[in-house]
């Protein structure tokens, strides 16, 4: 229930770092400052409550880089290059707004899954398929063949985080 707003506050987390490095006026920098570090412990958080579910194997029948959709998500960024460093009240009400509209979008898409946050973590985000058919994202660290077969949990229907233990190469299948 709480992984949605968890990943748009943890997708949003450099944003708001890059305004708080923007902004001059004291309170905005805490209050950006926070949001980023709050975005970042998001982050944490729900891999660390996905970590207790059980890993279920997937055979991996496509794989493809889901990288496109994280730079179309990008524009959202520009904010902090076409705001003024010290804002006034209408500008802020105007930077929240855009933030209320982008949260709308991400609560209520298949965005979530696109997290700047994951990509500056080390993590790649891929569109994959496996042998019953199921669609999904797949987070991990590795590179992944067709044919392997991964352990995951699943975050959300479709999304995935590879769970294969560390040092255990993913099993190739033979296929």
């Amino acid at each position: 229930m709480l992984g949605k707003p968890l990943m748009f506050l943890s997708s949003y987390s450099p944003l708001f770092a890059l305004l708080a490095i923007r902004f001059t006026q004291g309170w905005l920098v805490i209050v950006c400052g926070s949001m980023a570090a709050l975005g970042v412990a998001a982050l944490f958080l729900l891999f660390k409550l996905d970590s207790r579910s059980a890993p279920g194997a997937h055979e991996l029948k496509m794989i493809r880089d889901a990288g496109s959709e994280a730079g179309a998500y990008l524009g959202g960024y520009l904010l902090p290059f076409l705001t003024v460093s010290t804002p006034s009240v209408r500008d802020v009400v105007a930077y929240g707004a855009f933030l209320a509209v982008a949260a709308s979008i991400h609560l209520h898409s298949s965005v979530v899954q696109i997290n700047p946050l994951l990509y500056v973590c080390g993590y790649r985000v891929l569109q994959v398929t496996d042998t019953h058919g199921l669609r999904a994202y797949l987070v991990t660290r590795r590179r992944l063949d067709s044919g392997q077969l991964i352990e995951a949990t699943r975050f959300r229907d479709d999304v995935l985080i590879d769970r294969t233990p560390r040092g255990q190469r993913a099993l190739s299948t033979g296929v």
